[in-house]
């Protein structure tokens, strides 16, 4: 069937479904409209301006369900549910972190039971951002497929706007981190292992450059976590290209898609340089448009940084001292962060 018949078909589905609508239903439906987009065009910038990572976790997940409602009304709020799912997404993995520094605490002091119990507690959170983070990439995936008549990971969309190629970056490393929290989970929820590489393709259909080098750097990661992925691939530069456009675009996403990737090769030496890169230009202006992503991304990066001092010194990452660590001879720590 061509993407012409295809259109022709939709637009006459759509047409039919107005005219068998009660009149009821078609105010709803116009209401539930207008207010997606005015959710979508005059909401959404001024949040991505903020910084308070907190907050835009307790939003999303205080109106996810609202959005959701939309529904009811014969809205379709499957992107501004994308948007929300990712956000709610980062709201578990930080609190899954946390349960993981308690097991790695109650490890290295030989409390079993603590560590068994924190270690459940971080798999049930991480099986709840798994589901969030799969449900931002399924409406996003649904939608846009159907909004712009493509097969997500094997052709691209015309995209007609800034919002709905946002969302499509947001959704498919939503897809991509959603697969990995479910696989830490013991895969509880069931994301297909198709993901990773479906988004791999997906990525080449956004602009390197317009969106912060974050596209390549998601590549980099997944041919970086797939059995033989990285053959013939240069992961590292690809990371390096991008942490580079992240850095003079404003938006250091590519940094923790990178950390990441060298996590799960355990190789340390990797991470500690991305970590240190992340905080060494003292110059960095994040950009003012998307000024939250930046910041979510500096939250996930002390992730990681949390998850090392811990296991190397026993605490979280003390005040003002992300880019350093515990065992370096020249590091000037807050004595007030080492009280008891």
């Amino acid at each position: 069937m061509t993407p012409r018949i295809t259109r022709l078909l939709a637009s006459t589905a759509v047409a039919v479904s107005a005219l068998t609508m009660g009149g009821c239903a078609l105010i709803e439906s116009n209401v539930s409209g207008t207010t997606l987009s005015i959710l979508e065009d005059g909401f959404t910038p001024p949040t991505l301006q903020g910084r308070d990572v907190e907050m835009a976790c307790s939003f999303a997940m205080v109106n996810g369900p609202l959005v959701g409602a939309a529904r009811n009304f014969y809205g379709d709020p499957s992107l501004m549910e994308s948007v929300l799912m990712s956000s709610a997404g980062v709201c578990s993995e930080n609190q899954a972190i946390a349960e993981e520094m308690r097991y790695l605490r109650a490890a290295r002091e030989k409390r079993a039971d603590e560590a068994q119990d924190a270690r459940i507690a971080q798999k049930r959170l991480l099986a709840v951002a798994a589901e969030r983070q799969y449900t931002a990439f399924y409406r996003m995936r649904n939608k846009l497929e159907q909004k712009y008549f493509f097969k997500y990971g094997s052709t691209c969309p015309a995209f007609k706007r800034d919002f709905d190629e946002l969302v499509y970056l947001l959704g498919s490393v939503a897809g991509l981190q959603a697969m990995q929290n479910d696989i830490a989970a013991q895969q509880v929820v069931g994301v297909p292992t198709d993901t990773a590489p479906l988004v791999e393709k997906a990525m080449n259909c956004l602009d390197n450059n317009k969106w912060w080098g974050a596209p390549q750097a998601a590549r980099a990661a997944v041919w970086s976590i797939l059995p033989g992925g990285s053959d013939g691939k240069d992961v590292k530069g690809t990371f390096d290209v991008s942490m580079k456009l992240g850095e003079l675009a404003g938006v250091r996403l590519s940094h923790v898609m990178a950390a990441v990737a060298y996590q799960s090769l355990d190789d340390k030496a990797a991470v500690r340089q991305i970590i240190k890169r992340f905080t060494a230009n003292k110059d960095f202006k994040p950009n003012a448009d998307y000024r939250l992503i930046d910041a979510i991304a500096q939250s996930q990066l002390m992730n990681v940084s949390d998850r090392m001092w811990t296991q190397g010194a026993g605490t979280r990452t003390p005040i003002a001292s992300l880019g350093k660590f515990w065992d370096e001879k020249a590091v000037d720590i807050d004595a007030d962060s080492f009280l008891k």
